[in-house]
């Protein structure tokens, strides 16, 4: 919670105050100032690109294996991406907005995937279950019992 005081620019009118949070789905509340009521809560996603660093700014860390020597790939800007139709997780060029692109962390720490989700009224507190979310997760064991390589795949959590 963060507070901030606050003079009035003009004392003679009412004490009201409008909060926003712009973005795709913004949400605006009006708020009297002398009866503030912890019921007026201000609603908002806070969606997150799972991204490849290294395609956005070309740098690398010293340590680091570059995974292509193609200049168009360090500048690429990839970020995770799941085909509609194969359900597959790759990598694509970023698309501002475009839900196949954006993923919400869940309280539980799961990343769950937005574009497989049913898109909700941005104004209103959801209460989504963890039976309506597809997680971001490894296709087999074989990445942790013989170090193997595994794609990366939806699932129910």
């Amino acid at each position: 919670m963060t507070s901030l005081d606050y003079a009035w620019d003009e004392p003679i009118l009412p004490p009201f105050v409008m909060l926003t949070v712009k973005g795709a789905g913004s949400s605006e509340i009006v708020c009297s100032m002398n009866d503030f009521q912890d019921s007026k809560q201000l609603y908002y996603e806070n969606f997150i690109y799972i991204a490849a660093t290294y395609t956005f700014s070309g740098l690398q860390e010293p340590s680091v294996r570059p995974v292509a020597s193609n200049k168009d790939a360090a500048y690429g800007e990839l970020v995770l991406d799941v085909s509609p139709k194969t359900q597959r997780v790759v990598l694509k060029k970023k698309e501002p907005g475009k839900r196949s692109q954006l993923w919400r962390v869940l309280g539980t720490g799961m990343l769950c995937h937005e574009g497989s989700s049913v898109p909700h009224n941005p104004h209103k507190p959801s209460p989504r279950s963890l039976d309506s979310c597809m997680i971001l997760d490894i296709a087999g064991l074989a990445a942790v019992t013989d170090n193997r390589y595994e794609p990366l795949m939806l699932r129910k959590p």
